[in-house]
C-alpha cells in the first residue's frame, strides 16, 4: 500500500492508495478513527449501481450507515443539491463527530465535502474517489465547492478531509469517455511538474497500439498505480506548502483558466471538465508559444500524445468573445487581472497576470474547429 501523509495548518491526514482496499473498508475505517457513531454515505446513482451497494453492505455490517444517492452530473453540483444534503443531515441528526463519506468523482467530492464543511461548522470528512480526476487531483487538498449561476466552483471553501481512500480497481469499470476525462489532469501534472508521468503513460499506451481497449487496458495495468501515486504525491506536497492557493498551488490551474471558460460557454452537459481542461491546456501552450517561451514543435509532440489518448484537440464553438468574457468570472482574478499559468519550458511554469487581450483570443482561435 502507498501512504501519503498530508500535513496542513488545519489538519494532518493520510491518503491510502491500494488496489482492492475497498474489500477491507471496515478495517480501514476502524484503524483510522477511534470512535465511529453514524456514517453518512453520499454518492450518485451511477456509481451506486456499479460499486456503492456492495461497499455499503460491507460498512453496514459494523456501523450505523445513512445513505443519500444523488443524481449524476455536473449540473447537480448546485445549491439545490446542497440543500438536499443539509435536509438529509437534519433528518438523520448529524453531529460533528459523525463521518461523511463522499463516494464518487469530483462532483460528489466537492458537493458533499462542502456540505460537510459547513453543516454544524464541520463534520468528519472521508474522500473516497472513484474517477481518475478525483483520485489524482480533486479529492486532495481541501477545495470543496458548488457551481452557482453557471459559474464553476464560485461558492466554496477550504476544508481538508480527515482521510482519503483510493482504490484504483474502482477505475476498471469506467466508460472510455470517463477515462479520457481524467487523462487531461494527468497530462497537466506531466507538463508542469514531472515529465516522467507522461513517459510512464506513453510507455503503457504504446504497448497497446491500435487496440480499441487500449485506454481501459492502461488503467488496469498496475503501472498506472504509480502514475496515480506520482500525481497525488505532487498535489499533496503543493498543498502542504500552499494550502490556501496563494502561491505555487496556482500552478495546478494550468489549462484551467481557459478550460473553465470553455466549460461555461459550451455547457456542463455538453463537455466534461477533463475535456475542457485538455483544450485549456492547448490554449495555454499557445500562450506560451506566443510569449516566446517554447517552440511550435512542443505542441506538435503534445498533439501526438493527445491522439494516442483520444483527448479532444478542437473547441467546437465559434463564440471566441463569449469564452473570453467567461474568463472574467474566473476565481483566479487578482486586482482585476486574470492569472494565466504558462510554460517557460517543460516542468517550469510561470504565472502571468497581464496578457494582452489579442494574444489570449488568438490562443483560443488557434484551437477552434
Amino acid at each position: 500500500m502507498n501512504k501519503i501523509r498530508v500535513t496542513t495548518l488545519n489538519r494532518s491526514y493520510e491518503m491510502l492508495i491500494k488496489r482492492g482496499i475497498s474489500d477491507k473498508i471496515t478495517s480501514v475505517l476502524s484503524e483510522s478513527f477511534n470512535k465511529i457513531n453514524k456514517i453518512f454515505f453520499i454518492t450518485n446513482n451511477k456509481i451506486f449501481d456499479i460499486h456503492g451497494e456492495k461497499i455499503i453492505k460491507k460498512i453496514e455490517r459494523c456501523y450505523d450507515v445513512r445513505m443519500l444517492v444523488l443524481r449524476d452530473g455536473e449540473e447537480y453540483k448546485s445549491s439545490t443539491t446542497l440543500t438536499n444534503i443539509y435536509e438529509f443531515f437534519i433528518k438523520n441528526q448529524a453531529h460533528r463527530d459523525d463521518i461523511v463519506i463522499a463516494f464518487g468523482g469530483g462532483v460528489i467530492g466537492d458537493t458533499a465535502g462542502f456540505a460537510a464543511s459547513t453543516f454544524n461548522r464541520g463534520l468528519i470528512l472521508v474522500q473516497y474517489p472513484t474517477t481518475i480526476i478525483s483520485q489524482v487531483d480533486s479529492s486532495i487538498g481541501g477545495k470543496v465547492a458548488i457551481n452557482f449561476k453557471g459559474i464553476k466552483n464560485i461558492v466554496g471553501c477550504f476544508y481538508q478531509p480527515h482521510l482519503i481512500i483510493c482504490d484504483p480497481d474502482l477505475l476498471n469499470t469506467l466508460e472510455e469517455k470517463e477515462i479520457i476525462n481524467g487523462l487531461g489532469e494527468i497530462i497537466k501534472y506531466g507538463l508542469v511538474f514531472d515529465h516522467k508521468i507522461i513517459e510512464a503513460v506513453n510507455k503503457i499506451i504504446n504497448e497497446n497500439p491500435g487496440s480499441e481497449e487500449r485506454l481501459k487496458n492502461m488503467i488496469k495495468d498496475k503501472r498506472f498505480d504509480e502514475v496515480i501515486f506520482r500525481c497525488s504525491k505532487i498535489k499533496s506536497g503543493i498543498v502542504e506548502k500552499d494550502e490556501f492557493d496563494n502561491g505555487i498551488r496556482n500552478y495546478l490551474n494550468f489549462g484551467h483558466t481557459i478550460g473553465h471558460a470553455i466549460e461555461k460557454v459550451i455547457g456542463f452537459k455538453n463537455i466534461s471538465h477533463g475535456q475542457a481542461v485538455s483544450l485549456g491546456i492547448l490554449c495555454a501552450i499557445d500562450l506560451s508559444i506566443s510569449l516566446g517561451f517554447i517552440e511550435d514543435s512542443f505542441k506538435k509532440e503534445l498533439l501526438e500524445l493527445y491522439g494516442a489518448l483520444k483527448l479532444p484537440v478542437k473547441i467546437y464553438s465559434k463564440n471566441v468573445d463569449d469564452i473570453f468574457e467567461a474568463i472574467r468570472f474566473d476565481k483566479k482574478i487578482t486586482e482585476g487581472k486574470t492569472k494565466f499559468i504558462v510554460l517557460k519550458k517543460l516542468n517550469e511554469a510561470v504565472i502571468f497576470n497581464d496578457i494582452d487581450e489579442t494574444i489570449i483570443k488568438n490562443s483560443i482561435i488557434k484551437n477552434i474547429e
